[in-house]
C-alpha cells in the first residue's frame, strides 16, 4: 500500500492537498468502519485509524 498526494485545490499562492491510501477490501468490510466517521492517530511511527 502506498499514502498518495492528491491535489485538491489552489487558494491564492497556497495550495491544499489531500492524502489518500488504498486498504484491502476485506479489512474494511470487516471492520464494520465504512461510512462511518474515523480518527486518525500517530502511535510508535504507526498509523492507527479508529472509529471516531
Amino acid at each position: 500500500m502506498k499514502i498518495m498526494n492528491a491535489f485538491d485545490k489552489k487558494v491564492g499562492n497556497t495550495k491544499y492537498y489531500k492524502y489518500r491510501i488504498n486498504l484491502p477490501k476485506r479489512i474494511v468490510e470487516d471492520s464494520n468502519l465504512l461510512g462511518k466517521e474515523v480518527k486518525a492517530k500517530l502511535e510508535k511511527g504507526k498509523i492507527i485509524i479508529e472509529k471516531g
